[in-house]
C-alpha cells in the first residue's frame, strides 16, 4: 500500500477522538452525525467541513457548511447540528485565547464577535487539513503525540481566526483568492463596491461567461459572487456604525445597498441583530 493510501486508511479508522487542554478542545468523529440538541457554549466554536460538510441551525437561520468550508459560533450563541456528512471536525477555543490573539495582532475590540457565515479560506483550510491528517497518521501511536500537536495548534488557529474570520473586528474582507483572474475581479469590485455591480459585469472583467465565472467564484471562495459583494459592503459599513453618528439610511446607501431594508435584513441574517442594536452594543474602544 502506498504511503498516501495508508494515511487515508488511518484517517478512515477514526471513530471519535477528543483532545483538550485549558485553551480549547478538538473533536474528530465519524459517528453521531445526525440531529443533535441545542447547544450554547462559553467558547468560540469552529466547525470545519472536512469531508461532505453539513448543516447547523441557529435562531436566525440554517447554515450550510460546504466541503472544506467553516463556520464560527460565538460564545453563548445557541445552535444545533442538523447533520454532518461522513465526519465532524470541531474545535472549541477559550475566550481569553482569542482575546490575546486579537491584542497581539493590534485589533481594537474588547471581545471578538464573528459573523454567522460559512465560507472558505485557504489558510484555515491548510491548518485544518494538516491537523486532521496528522491525527490520522498517528492514530496507532500513543495519544500524547497527537495531544502535543493539538495543544500547540490552538494558538495558531486563534491567530488565523482573528486574521481571516469575518466579524465585527474586520474593516474589509480578508484576502482569499489566489487565482489571478478572480483577484482581478475582486480588486475591481473593491474599488467601486458602492456601484451597481451585476453578475454580467463581474464576468466581463474576468473574461468568462457568467455561468463559468459564478461556478469558479463559488468554488474558490465558498460564496456566490453576489453574496460576497453584499458581505463586503456590510463589512465596509461597520466602521461607520461604530465610529460615526451617520443614520442607518445614510450608511446603507453610502455602501451600495439599494435600500435600507436590504441592509437591515443582511445584518440581521449575519449577526442576529438590528443595525441600531449592533451600534449601541458595540464593544469597540
Amino acid at each position: 500500500m502506498s504511503a498516501r493510501r495508508a494515511e487515508g486508511a488511518n484517517i478512515e479508522r477514526l471513530s471519535a477522538m477528543i483532545y483538550q487542554d485549558e485553551n480549547g478542545l478538538l473533536l474528530l468523529r465519524s459517528d453521531k452525525l445526525g440531529e443533535r440538541d441545542w447547544r450554547s457554549d462559553h467558547t468560540y466554536k469552529l466547525i470545519f467541513g472536512s469531508k461532505g460538510g453539513g448543516t447547523y441551525q441557529t435562531h436566525c437561520r440554517d447554515l450550510t457548511i460546504g466541503q472544506r468550508e467553516f463556520v464560527i459560533f460565538n460564545p453563548l450563541q445557541e445552535h444545533r447540528q442538523l447533520h454532518m456528512s461522513e465526519e465532524k471536525f470541531l474545535i472549541e477555543l477559550d475566550q481569553d485565547l482569542l482575546k490575546n490573539a486579537a491584542v497581539g495582532l493590534g485589533v481594537t475590540c474588547r471581545e471578538m464577535e464573528f459573523a454567522a457565515v460559512s465560507y472558505y479560506h485557504p489558510q484555515i483550510d491548510r491548518w485544518a487539513c494538516f491537523v486532521r491528517e496528522f491525527i490520522g497518521w498517528n492514530s496507532e501511536k500513543p495519544d500524547e503525540v497527537n495531544q502535543l500537536l493539538v495543544e500547540n495548534s490552538f494558538t495558531q488557529l486563534a491567530i488565523l481566526m482573528v486574521q481571516y474570520g469575518l466579524g465585527k473586528h474586520q474593516e474589509t474582507m480578508p484576502e482569499v483568492v489566489q487565482d489571478e483572474v478572480l483577484k482581478q475581479v475582486i480588486d475591481a469590485i473593491k474599488q467601486s463596491y458602492e456601484q451597481d455591480w451585476t453578475l454580467d459585469g463581474m464576468a466581463e472583467v474576468a473574461r468568462l461567461n457568467k455561468y463559468q465565472f459564478a461556478h469558479l467564484f463559488k468554488e474558490r471562495t465558498g460564496i456566490s459572487p453576489y453574496s460576497w459583494l453584499q458581505l463586503y459592503r456590510l463589512i465596509r459599513s461597520q466602521p461607520d456604525l461604530f465610529h460615526t453618528d451617520r443614520t442607518i439610511l445614510e450608511i446603507a446607501m453610502a455602501h451600495g445597498f439599494k435600500n435600507v431594508s436590504a441592509y437591515i435584513r443582511l445584518l440581521k441574517k449575519v449577526y442576529g441583530t438590528t443595525p441600531s442594536d449592533f451600534r449601541t452594543t458595540s464593544r469597540f474602544d
